[in-house]
Parts: structure tokens; sequence; C-alpha cells
């Protein structure tokens, strides 16, 4: 959230600045041409479309936003038990402890940057309805599609319309910031302001019917596509594929059972007693954490140092090596030509972290280390790697890539953090024969045990035992599994829209701390 949000304030601040949409036209500028060149339209109303929209108009732009859906911020209003804190993840650095953005800055009695969707540590729909009133003016006028006044300019929201029924002829536009004068800038503020705008032509909709209505610039920010949670590529209609029609629960918009404390029941009363985690993000990250300790991030982090004090656990100062490891792999992402791979960067990145996460392990005792797992770990989990009494759950996690892909450092240490945990309580000849992460691993068929049929709805499939197939990349050899509990965490399939351009990462960069 906290990218999207700086990403789009900034993005409105360089179009405004430089020329390219223009806020406030010259005394004598050709009327039309001003009025063309005010105009903004943004595709998506999420929690990016939206910064952007809003800082815009602060500037003096005439914004128009197209969502398809009836409401705004998307997947974020659905999200009733994920948290969002926008500053937990820029560990280590100092103030990764603020839990709010803007933050204070020294000497200012409030932030001397304000951002038009204010971020505070909280539940992702409690954040969606804070906005909501903050801007509610803005969001749900009195007469839906109205242009409403904000700042030195406007704001108006089309709901119910899809994007991909408009055509974009930006030809004449991308023509002219292609052509720069030996010697000179590539875009001065005069040129960009005297830039051709970008025509866009409506079908389908009755209002408004648009027909090369030209807007000075077009930004889409419709978010990275549809949530992969199902079996890839989709089978046939009439074919229920290798996963028999399983789907995952999804990451924003589904509740998957794993509470704090325990696990809920489903309909029949059972729970879960083998949980499957597959992907290599974020996204299975922060779920395996969940799943082993109920919780995840900072309030992760701070029941360790419940567990054997804050003296006993700084691992802040193990990190230089990992972090310019990290901004290494990074920039190789960012940078990278399509199509080409980085496994390399990747795995010296992961290995700085594991290195890391091996330093701050050697520190503690074993007196200590036995007090951090049975502290952190759930007590289901304890007694399934212990092989006590029930009641037991199993987890495992599954990656098809030799290592961890993108993700944040927080997550990443906690990971390798809790695995040292597990393999502890398993104890060293249990740990090498049933591994609890295994890279090279993909899910390749999923069966559910009768009387269960997957019929596409999570919910159903909760509790529920499945025959899974674990299929070694390398080798071409597989085990066959039970499993009541498969999150699916494989990314999303990037949106059809203007190509399908895809931003390789969405992370906010910071210097190496000192």
């Amino acid at each position: 959230m906290k990218d999207q949000v700086i990403r789009g304030t900034l993005l409105a601040e360089a179009l405004l600045t430089s020329g390219l949409v223009v806020g406030k036209p010259a005394h004598g500028d050709d009327s039309q041409i001003a009025a063309e060149k005010r105009g903004l339209l943004v595709l998506g109303a999420g929690v990016a479309g939206l910064a952007l929209a809003l800082a815009a108009a602060e500037r003096g732009g005439e914004v128009t936003v197209v969502e398809k859906d009836g409401v705004p911020f998307g997947a974020l209003s659905t999200g009733y038990w994920r948290l969002v804190d926008p500053t937990e993840y820029d560990w280590p650095h100092r103030h990764w402890r603020e839990g709010q953005l803007p933050m204070p800055t020294p000497g200012y009695a409030v932030p001397d940057v304000l951002l038009p969707l204010p971020l505070i540590r909280a539940a992702g729909w409690m954040l969606a309805s804070v906005w909501s009133t903050l801007h509610g003016s803005v969001l749900f006028p009195q007469t839906p599609g109205a242009s409403v006044r904000v700042g030195a300019g406007s704001v108006s929201i089309l709901y119910g319309r899809d994007a991909n029924a408009l055509s974009i002829d930006d030809s004449a536009s991308a023509s002219a910031l292609a052509t720069r004068t030996p010697g000179q800038p590539m875009l001065s503020v005069s040129a960009a302001a005297a830039t051709a705008s970008v025509r866009v032509s409506s079908s389908g909709w009755d209002t408004p019917q648009w027909v090369r209505t030209p807007f000075a610039a077009v930004v889409s920010c419709i978010g990275i596509g549809v949530e992969v949670t199902s079996e890839r590529p989709v089978p046939a209609a009439a074919d229920a594929g290798k996963w028999n029609g399983f789907r995952g629960f999804r990451f924003w918009g589904d509740y998957d059972g794993m509470r704090q404390k325990g696990f809920a029941a489903n309909v029949d009363g059972l729970k879960p007693r083998a949980i499957l985690i597959s992907g290599s993000g974020d996204g299975a990250m922060q779920d395996f954490q969940r799943a082993t300790t109920g919780q995840f991030g900072r309030d992760l982090y701070d029941k360790i140092t419940g567990a054997v004090g804050a003296a006993r656990f700084r691992p802040e100062a193990a990190m230089q090596d990992a972090l310019l490891a990290e901004d290494h792999a990074r920039r190789a992402h960012g940078w990278r030509p399509a199509g080409s791979k980085i496994d390399e960067a990747f795995a010296y990145w992961h290995d700085q972290y594991a290195r890391a996460v091996h330093e701050v392990w050697t520190r503690w005792t074993p007196h200590e280390q036995s007090v951090v797992a049975h502290t952190v770990l759930r007590p289901e989990v304890v007694n399934e790697l212990r092989r006590l009494e029930q009641p037991r759950v199993t987890v495992r996690w599954v990656i098809r890539e030799s290592s961890p892909a993108y993700a944040y450092g927080l997550n990443r240490f906690l990971c390798l953090l809790v695995l040292k945990l597990m393999a502890h309580q398993q104890g060293e000849e249990l740990a090498k024969r049933a591994p609890i992460f295994r890279e090279n691993t993909e899910i390749t068929v999923i069966k559910p045990v009768a009387p269960h049929v997957c019929a596409g709805n999570p919910t159903l499939c909760y509790a529920q035992p499945h025959k899974v197939r674990l299929t070694d990349l390398s080798t071409g050899k597989f085990q066959t599994r039970l499993f009541d509990l498969i999150l699916i965490r494989h990314g999303q399939e990037l949106s059809s829209l203007l190509g399908g351009a895809a931003v390789p990462e969405q992370h906010v960069p910071f210097d190496l701390p000192r």
C-alpha cells in the first residue's frame, strides 16, 4: 500500500511539474489547448489510482478516473483480517516501527510532506474506510460521475466502466516525446506543454460517449492482474485438470482459517492437520509465518524479542552483508532485460540472509534456542515436530524456484529463523529426512479424498483431505502426501490492458543504513 501511495503521489507531481499536464495555464495560452492539457485520465480507482488522481487535482489537473467495480479501493476493502503497516517492511531501517506515513520530521509539528491517502497501521478494510470518510465527497458525490473540485483542479470518478472498452491513441504524443534536438534537454517544460494530447475513444458506453476525447496523459493503475490460486495452464471447461477443480484462498479476499491462536473449524467441526504452502514471494512467506507461529512481521519479531530479551536479539547488527546482497539483487531485478533470469543474484541474496540468521542463532545458548522455539511456534506445530501428543499440525513449504524470489527483508529473515526453530525441534536426523522447506518442487496433482469434491470454492475444501503430488523438478521424482489446507501463492497473471506491460517490482528503494 505504501509503495502505491508514494508512486501515485510522485507521478502526479512529475506530470504537473514537467508540463505534460498543465495545472494552471499561463496568461494568453490558447483556451482549447489549455483545456486539453489539464485533462488526465486514470484507469483504476484503487490505492495508486486515487492517490495519483487526488494529488494531480490538488495541483490543478482535471482528472477523470475509470473504475470497473462499483466501489473504490478494490481488494484492500475486502481485507478484514490482513494487517497493513506502512513502515514495517522497511526493516532494518530505524524508522521501521513508526507505523504511519507521512512520518513526523524532527523540528516540525506536522509532517512536512503530505500524502492524499495518509497511511496508518491498520487492517485493510479500516484503511479503506478511513480514506472513504476523508474523501467521501469525491468518491461518492451526490450525482454519480460528477466532477468535484479538489484543490486547484477536479476529480470525476466513473464507476462500472471497464477500461478494456477504451481505445487509446498516443501515437502523436509518443512521436513528439521521442524527438530530441542534439545538445538540448530530452523534455523541457515548454515542450511538454505543447506536446500533442492523447486521444481516447470508448465503445459500448452510453455516458460518457467519448470519441477521440483529448487527455494530456493516460495512466494505468489497474493493478498487477488476477491472483493465481488454481491450476495453470487453466484446464478446458469440460476437464477438471490435474488439480481436479481445486482453487486456493485469495490473499486479500478470503479468510483461510489460520487464527493467531489455533485454527477455525469447518462446518463439520474439523480443523486442518496438514498445511501446504506453495510460492516463493511475500504472500507465501507471510502465510508460512502465520501457519507456524500465528503471527508475522513486526508482531512475530516482537514475540521473539520478548522470549529472549532485546539485548540477546539484535539481528540488525548482522545484516550489513545481507543488505548489500539485497541491494545488488534488487538492482539486477529492476534493470534486467525482459525475459532474462537473475537466479544467481537471488541465490546470493538468500544465502546472505541465511548467514545473518545463522549468526543470530549461534549467539543464543541451547536453552535460549529452546525457549524461543516454545514461545514462538504454535503448540500444535511443536507437537508434530517432536512427535508428541495431539493436537498436531504439519506445515510444509515448497517453491518451484531454486531459491525464494523477490521479497521484503523482514519476511525473508523471519522465515529463515522460523525454519531454524522448527529444525531445532525436529532434531538433526528428522530434519534431513522430512525437510519443512523444499526448493525446486511443484504441485503437479491435487486429488480430493472421497466423498469430498473440489468445486472451485476454497471454503468447502478447508480441513478436507487432499492427496497432493509434489514433484522434484530437478529429478522428476515425486511423492504423494495428504494435506487439508493448501495455500497457493503463485503471484498474479498480468492484465492484458495496455499490452500487459510488466513492472518488475513494486518496492520503494532505500539506502543502506549507516
